[in-house]
């Protein structure tokens, strides 16, 4: 009886030892590949957590997101990614600290299996964080593809600051030689980061590395005056990255999840969609700083600023009265954005003498019955949620890369020249993709004038 028990537990012990093993095979075989793959987004500004996200919605692979407008979206629970903390955010650059958590993750990650693997997103200009993240601690290069995002106009700007001049080629060459010296340094633990300003310089000469792509939305034009430099952007691993088409590639639940996460329809609704029988107009972009052009601001003091805003918005209102206008500011400035904290609504605003003048404008848009959208809520999404029922015009921004034809009507410049705007928009205008005609704003000593050009009138 008791050789019978004991065979019995024998027999109990080795169906449980089978039982075990056979769990631990099932487990291994059905474990995705997102266990050995991780993608991981560290981005500041509009464009780039938007490239981000609209690339790894859908994935299967885990996500690990930081970002730094906090605002960017309103109910980022909905994108189901693993959310980093972010209220030591700068309001320009990445935060060290982030950086630090990442990188204590990603060797964590790497220590456990060697063979896992990263997505790296990362705003252009922060180029430097792939370099201490992965570089400095000698994950090999074929364990992680690091995609550097546009920040909008200014990566445009900076590359033809850097290399659009006849002497382009030869910056270019420079700024390769430097990069490997970098490279050197980071990898003997001496270099000295600098990871909070913009690096251009080093920005696209990493973008010329096998793991390394640039998205941008029109690579086409980046453009130099030096044919070399012409011949050497081919060494550019760039990939057209259209934010409009990456949203459309979503399926039908993706793009309507991207939307909850990004605003609260029931409080942009109201604002969008006014039932007063008139259409909405959204003037966008800065809304303080950036508005210092022109005879109209000569001084600064004493609310300046905001009697050359008053004559703008009163020649829009007179212009547009069958439209209910609506502001929505760069994500810099919350003008009466109630999710904006107090003391980031008064940065800058009572600099340069202005005292009031953030209230001054509150009260003029309450006057007028102009209606203000939250800062940091993109542009962009609100495009693709409304872009049947609306207009769009304002200050230079990248936002109008995103624009159908003929949405946008005016931009406020600060003269009448198309130049005056970032680099791609005179070229997307040249090229007829904003549309058939548009209005430009400027100031004209204390007047505020206007000038309608149409695209399709012969030469």
């Amino acid at each position: 009886m008791i050789k019978g028990n004991v065979k019995n537990r024998i027999v109990g012990v080795f169906l449980a030892l089978i039982l075990m093993i056979s769990t631990l095979i099932l487990f291994a075989c059905g474990k995705s590949d997102s266990e050995d793959h991780y993608n991981i987004v560290l981005t500041n500004a509009t464009v780039p957590p938007m490239m981000a996200t609209l690339s790894c919605l859908e994935s299967e692979d885990t996500t690990y997101m930081w970002y730094g407008r906090q605002q960017t979206f309103t109910n980022p629970s909905k994108l189901g990614f693993e959310m980093l903390e972010n209220s030591d955010a700068p309001s320009a650059g990445i935060s060290s600290q982030a950086i630090d958590e990442i990188s204590n993750m990603v060797l964590d990650l790497y220590m456990q299996n060697e063979k896992v693997t990263f997505d790296f997103y990362v705003t252009d200009y922060a180029v430097e964080a792939a370099f201490k993240i992965f570089v400095e601690q000698n994950i090999p290069e074929a364990n992680y593809n690091v995609h550097l995002l546009e920040d909008g106009v200014g990566s445009y700007i900076s590359f033809e600051e850097l290399y659009g001049s006849e002497t382009g080629s030869t910056a270019f060459e420079e700024d390769l030689a430097n990069l490997e010296n970098v490279l050197k340094e980071v990898k003997a633990g001496t270099y000295n980061y600098t990871v909070d300003q913009y690096n251009y310089d080093l920005t696209y000469a990493y973008a010329t590395y096998d793991n390394v792509d640039y998205w941008l939305q029109y690579p086409e034009f980046l453009e130099s005056e030096d044919q070399a430099m012409t011949e050497a952007k081919g060494q550019l691993n760039t990939v057209k990255s259209s934010l409009t088409q990456m949203f459309n590639s979503l399926s039908e639940q993706g793009q309507q999840t991207f939307k909850e996460a990004v605003f609260d329809t029931d409080y942009v609704d109201p604002i969008m969609k006014q039932d007063n029988g008139k259409k909405t107009l959204v003037v966008c972009g800065t809304s303080f700083t950036g508005e210092e052009f022109g005879s109209l601001t000569e001084g600064l003091k004493n609310g300046t600023v905001e009697q050359k805003f008053e004559k703008f918005f009163t020649k829009i209102l007179q212009d547009y009265p069958d439209y209910n206008i609506v502001i929505k500011p760069h994500p810099s400035w919350g003008l009466d954005d109630p999710n904006t904290d107090s003391n980031e609504k008064g940065a800058g605003w009572t600099s340069n003498d202005c005292e009031g003048a953030y209230q001054r404008r509150v009260e003029f848009c309450q006057e007028n019955n102009i209606k203000v959208l939250p800062g940091q809520v993109p542009m962009e999404v609100l495009i693709w949620a409304y872009g049947d029922d609306i207009k769009i015009g304002g200050y230079s921004s990248t936002l109008y890369m995103n624009a159908e034809p003929n949405m946008t009507l005016f931009f406020i410049l600060g003269s009448n020249d198309f130049s005056a705007l970032g680099q791609p928009l005179p070229k997307l205008i040249e090229n007829g993709a904003l549309g058939d005609s548009v209005r430009i704003y400027y100031p004209n000593g204390d007047e505020v004038l206007s000038q309608d050009y149409d695209f399709t009138a012969e030469v």
